[in-house]
This record gives structure tokens, C-alpha cells and sequence, in this order.
């Protein structure tokens, strides 16, 4: 059975990352986090795209069997959609779409082998790791802060009149609208399609309500509130 890549889509706080670190300490696999915002294309100023691998081949101890059957969580995605809303298809290249160009060399599976320095800095006649993505699943998330919108537009231009269906409440209209997500919704926003065709799988989170977040800081065995009771008293 082959892997599928998963987006995740949530607000700030809402246990993305949880997700996915617990679902990598379950599965007994290497985990790795990487932030979007801080990559860039090969050449430029920032983080190499094939940095990530390397952090996973870090997490497996060097061993890259291991790594080839790991998890990599990649946060803040929607930071590298193209800021020019609806050209994702233009023939520039803006900087975002480059980078999501480089993701798409690890990320799809036909392309099985990627090469990274073992230091994690490239140097003439230097070392090359291989190492084989086909079964490594990609896990990316993002707030996507004006998604919602876009969907919104494109539903209730199917929904007017005498018989459309009305939505109660912000929160329920956010829950409704993600279930009705399509992929053309994402190109609006800036993601190119071969990036968005490499994650077949749409998650949204909800929003944390009142009763949640007193859970996370009263229930869990590090929440807030224990950790607080525990401190000395002066």
C-alpha cells in the first residue's frame, strides 16, 4: 500500500504538530520538522529544500534505512503560496513558487532518490547521501488565513436565491466550508496544482472553542495549570 501525503489546515494552536509527532511516536518512525518560511530555492539565501531530509536522517541516528520510513512535518506552508492570488499558472516564477518547485523533487514518489551533503552544506567533490523518498510521508500544515473566502466565493455562487442553504455561527460556517474545499480552491490560493496534486489528502482542524482550551490547560499531565501548581510558592 502506498503512502499518501496529507495537508493539514488549521488555525495557530490547534495541535497540527501534535498530530503528526504523535502519530510518528505511535508508529515508532523518525520524525522531522521543518518550517516553510525559512526555505528558498537552491542558490539563494536561506535553507536548502533538501535540509529536511538530513534533519530526519539526524532523528534516525544516521540510519537511513530508518529514515526512508519516517515522517516529516512541514509547518507555516501557506507562508509559500504565490502572493499574487489566481497566477499561479503564470510563466514567471515568483520565489514562493520556486520553493514549492524544489519540495516537489522530494515529495513525489516517482522520483525516488534525492541527494544531500552529510554536512548539510554543499562543497565540490563532497560525499552525496542517497536516500529513497517513495515511502517517507510528507505531512504539511498551515493556518491558511483567507482560504475560507475563497471557498465561500466559489459555494455561494451555486447557492442563491429562495433555496440556499443558510449557515449559522462563524465556527460552523468555517467547518462547513472546509468540507466543501476542491483543489481549484488552493490554486486560488497560490499553490501550484503539481504541488497540491502531491497531497491527496485534506484535513481540516477545528477551531478551539472555550471547553477546549480549558482541556489543554487543566487535563494534559504538563498543562499549564499543574505546572504552575507545582512551582515553589513564595
Amino acid at each position: 500500500m502506498d503512502k499518501s501525503n496529507i495537508l493539514m489546515i488549521g488555525p495557530t494552536g490547534t495541535g497540527k504538530t501534535l498530530l503528526a509527532r504523535t502519530l510518528a511516536q505511535k508508529l515508532q518512525v523518525p520524525f522531522a520538522i521543518a518550517d516553510a518560511t525559512t526555505l528558498t530555492e537552491a542558490g539563494y539565501v536561506g535553507e536548502d529544500v533538501e535540509n529536511i531530509l538530513l534533519k530526519l536522517i539526524q532523528a534516525a541516528n544516521n540510519d537511513i534505512k530508518k529514515a526512508e520510513q519516517g515522517i516529516i512535518f512541514i509547518d507555516e506552508i501557506d507562508k509559500i503560496a504565490n502572493e499574487e492570488r489566481g497566477t499561479s499558472r503564470s510563466p514567471v516564477m515568483s520565489p514562493e513558487k520556486g520553493v514549492q518547485q524544489a519540495l516537489l523533487k522530494i515529495i513525489e514518489g516517482h522520483r525516488s532518490l534525492g541527494s544531500l551533503p552529510r554536512g548539510g552544506e554543499k562543497h565540490p567533490n563532497q560525499e552525496m547521501l542517497k536516500i529513497n523518498t517513495r515511502n517517507i510521508l510528507f505531512i504539511v500544515g498551515g493556518a491558511f488565513v483567507g482560504l475560507d473566502k475563497v471557498i465561500e466565493k466559489r459555494v455561494s455562487a451555486h447557492q442563491m436565491g429562495f433555496g440556499a442553504h443558510l449557515i449559522e455561527g462563524a465556527d460552523e460556517t468555517n467547518s462547513k466550508l472546509y468540507t466543501q474545499m476542491h483543489p481549484d480552491d488552493l490554486i486560488k490560493f497560490g499553490l501550484i496544482p503539481e504541488f497540491i496534486g502531491r497531497l491527496p489528502i485534506h484535513v481540516a482542524l477545528n477551531d478551539l472553542k472555550k471547553e477546549d482550551l480549558m482541556q489543554i490547560i487543566t487535563e494534559p499531565k504538563n498543562s499549564i495549570v499543574k505546572q504552575y501548581n507545582g512551582l515553589p510558592q513564595t
